[in-house]
């Protein structure tokens, strides 16, 4: 980069800091962070008695503050009042794509959350939230709700970042592995058969989400289920075909472990979906006939 394009840049991204500041009410005692400088280096810089290099990097330090992605924050392309709530102090406020028809709860998305701190690292998941303009410190009440928009957007995030087929498939399983007990764990717990098992959950839809209508029936040896999205509630999605593709596949596998809360292996359901005008419908038919093989036993010695 010339001198000439290094001095442009460094004077607009200090010209955007300081409309941030401004826009935003964000606390002047907070530009020491922000520009990791001395508190009086920092109030010369906006006194403009004092001229300080500013990049990317201040942006992502903002970032890491209001919890908006850093490149919407740079472009001026960003939820002020969003932002504003954040600053005053309302860390886990959602946006509006987010809290608009709320019918799911944020704890079934807690484990993937856990799962990319574990495999990718705490930097890493909290950049996932912050492409999404949200805050990590949502999780810490996970009883808040949230719409299916949600975990369609975070899904295609994790996509974009580059997560291999077989680690999105795993995001589903590793639920199970800390579910016992719940609620619905403690449910499903009691069957002794593979029948029992999606029977008893037949009755817990609604420990989900309500965004889905469910139809489901035994028919001989197979259980059959149906759900239904009506997709004129869920416009932020309706065009997203991939998005949808990716939530079914979740949902897919989220069916097929329903046995492991029994101590069983798990069951993939054949599976098909299709998109209509104003609906989706997925019909998932799984096959008992060969009930589940108990899991073994690990014994600790």
């Amino acid at each position: 980069m010339s001198r000439i394009g290094k001095h442009w840049r460094e004077n607009f991204h200090a010209g955007r800091l300081r409309s941030l500041v401004s826009e935003t009410g964000i606390p002047l005692r907070q530009l020491p962070h922000i520009l990791e400088v001395s508190s009086e280096e920092s109030l010369a810089w906006w006194s403009k008695r004092l001229k300080l290099p500013v990049s990317e990097t201040e942006f992502q330090r903002l970032e890491s503050l209001i919890s908006i992605d850093d490149d919407l924050l740079i472009s001026g392309n960003y939820d002020i009042a969003l932002a504003r709530r954040r600053v005053m102090g309302d860390v886990a406020a959602l946006p509006e794509r987010y809290s608009a028809n709320p019918n799911s709860y944020l704890r079934t998305s807690y484990h993937i959350y856990k799962y990319l701190v574990l495999t990718r690292g705490q930097h890493f998941a909290d950049q996932i939230l912050y492409r999404m303009n949200v805050s990590p410190r949502i999780y810490e009440n996970l009883a808040t709700k949230v719409n299916l928009t949600y975990f369609v957007d975070l899904l295609d995030q994790l996509h974009l970042a580059g997560l291999s087929k077989v680690e999105m498939d795993s995001l589903s399983s590793v639920m199970f592995l800390t579910m016992h007990e719940t609620q619905i764990g403690r449910i499903v717990g009691q069957a002794e058969t593979a029948h029992d098992v999606y029977h008893l959950l037949s009755q817990s839809f609604e420990f989900f989400d309500t965004n889905f209508d469910y139809r489901s029936h035994f028919r001989g040896k197979k259980y059959i289920l149906e759900t239904v999205l009506p997709l004129s509630h869920h416009q932020a999605i309706s065009q997203n075909t991939e998005g949808m593709q990716r939530l079914m596949r979740y949902r897919q596998i989220l069916l097929a472990w329903f046995p492991y809360l029994a101590g069983m292996n798990p069951l993939y359901p054949a599976t098909e979906f299709e998109i209509q005008t104003d609906r989706l419908i997925t019909r998932y038919e799984i096959n008992l006939e060969r009930e589940p093989k108990p899991l073994a036993r690990i014994r600790l010695v």
